[in-house]
């Protein structure tokens, strides 16, 4: 049976005999962050004149037409829908059920995360405070929950493969490459790899079962043990295995040392599309898009910047922190809440998150860019790459052994550890005192070696390295993704 692809575009001959396959749930139109890792990838894989299909899972809205005319030539993205589960709907109705009976309640041992500052229904639960087997009926809940998300991308995931297995073409395609989270992604390409002895390439843009916390609806131990276990599978039929940092990767040496050879880091990287220039006034602005990791980090950035208006006499005409994104519904603790807990209400702007080409003339408005890396000293934050390229200051709040750090250590960049109120106040006073006396911030990635350019050279050069040594021998025994 053939399988058309919702978009394609045509390429050249030599992309019609060479090309990769990529098994990812966010690719465009989707406009999740994760999206744009392969967005800006697929760009290098035409120039080296290969091919690329794309298995993935296209989120409700509108397509976004000029963002999916700019994917180079010789792309074909093939749409493969969430399946509709009945555990899934049953869980959702207890959920209802249950909390029309039970008012909510922060969580034990939780640090709010997400994109909705401190609210509980959003919070995340650090690995070491959870318990098995489960004691309380909330604990139960969250093994019932965990056990709908597992179904969820398993299911997902054996669409994908049937999919992909109709798509592979043993001999034109190169290899079989994975991206998640979610990460079942790597199971649907493991199957597929396997079946057309082509190398799997598995791309964790996050850690999988090393994520050190989990959000509260889930937080259980038993995803843990399934994650590790898929994990396992995955990592030891992987030809190469691409952590984003070097932090992970090393993390997962650790864990899997027998695949230690196989592992290499890929930073997202920076870009090379325009940003807009700079149009800053007479404000000293602190700017922020995105995602909030942990409510503390924000409380923080708020008392510091209290300290600092308090210490200079300054009005909103002289200081401001503008932050688009999601950061609460009504009536629930959000980044209002936290400049009004500072005394600083009039200083701060807040507005909804926006397209984006919106979002990038939003930052060019900002003196000052704050990076929250949030909990896990292994990640870096996407935004981290984009925002280096404005000239705007950059702060960055994170403890110096962390992944993010190490990749800034060498440039002007503000790096403060996140508690430390006083350290980050005397950062933007700093940087205020320089805006004052005329100073102008230049950008942090004034050379290549944070490009984005550089890293796919690294992950092609690594695909072509192990797609040229011949079809791959694997035991078929342990294909089937578990219903």
């Amino acid at each position: 049976m053939s399988v058309a692809p919702f978009f394609e575009k045509a390429g050249r001959p030599e992309q019609d005999r060479d090309r990769l396959m990529l098994i990812s749930q966010h690719f465009p139109p989707n406009a999740a962050v994760g999206a744009r890792r392969w967005e800006q990838f697929a760009q290098f894989i035409a120039e080296r004149g290969w091919g690329l299909d794309v298995v993935m899972c296209r989120q409700a809205g509108d397509i976004d037409r000029a963002r999916m005319d700019a994917l180079p030539e010789g792309i074909r993205v093939f749409d493969v829908p969430q399946p509709d589960l009945v555990v899934e709907r049953l869980e959702h109705w207890a959920a209802r059920a249950y909390r029309a009976v039970v008012p909510r309640r922060a969580p034990r041992g939780a640090t709010t995360a997400g994109m909705n500052g401190a609210v509980p229904g959003r919070a995340s639960i650090e690995r070491q405070h959870m318990r098995w087997p489960p004691r309380t009926m909330r604990e139960l809940t969250r093994l019932v929950s965990a056990y709908v998300v597992v179904s969820r991308d398993q299911a997902w995931a054996r669409h994908a493969a049937a999919v992909g297995s109709r798509i592979v073409r043993p001999g034109v395609h190169r290899a079989v490459v994975s991206s998640g989270p979610p990460h079942m992604a790597h199971e649907a390409a493991r199957h597929v790899a396997a079946a057309a002895r082509l190398p799997l390439i598995v791309d964790m843009r996050d850690p999988w079962s090393l994520l050190p916390m989990l959000h509260e609806t889930h937080a259980s131990p038993w995803w843990y043990r399934e994650a590790r276990r898929h994990e396992r599978h995955v990592l030891a039929e992987a030809a190469v295995v691409v952590a984003n940092t070097d932090h992970a990767r090393n993390g997962l040496a650790a864990v899997y040392p027998e695949a230690r050879h196989r592992m290499i880091t890929v930073l997202n990287g920076t870009d090379s599309y325009p940003v807009p220039a700079s149009r800053r006034g007479g404000r000293f602005t602190i700017g922020f898009a995105g995602t909030v990791y942990l409510e503390q980090d924000v409380r923080n950035l708020m008392r510091a910047s209290a300290e600092v208006i308090r210490a200079l006499s300054l009005t909103p005409a002289d200081f401001g922190i503008d932050f688009i994104g999601d950061f609460g519904r009504p009536g629930e603790l959000s980044i209002d809440a936290f400049a009004r807990e500072a005394g600083i209400g009039d200083y701060l702007s807040v507005g909804p998150r926006r397209a984006h080409a919106e979002a990038l003339e939003f930052l060019a408005q900002a003196t000052m860019l704050v990076v929250f890396v949030g909990f896990g000293r292994e990640f870096i934050p996407a935004k981290t790459f984009e925002y280096m390229r404005f000239d705007a200051w950059l702060l960055v709040l994170t403890e110096p052994a962390s992944a993010t750090a190490h990749l800034l250590q060498d440039t002007d960049a503000d790096l403060v550890g996140p508690s430390d109120v006083a350290a980050i106040a005397a950062a933007i006073r700093k940087r205020y005192e320089m805006h004052r006396q005329g100073a102008v911030p230049v950008r942090v990635a004034r050379d290549d070696r944070f490009s984005r350019a550089k890293q796919a050279a690294i992950l092609l050069d690594a695909i072509e390295r192990v797609s040229s040594q011949g079809p791959v021998r694997r035991d078929r025994s342990a294909l089937t993704i578990e219903s």
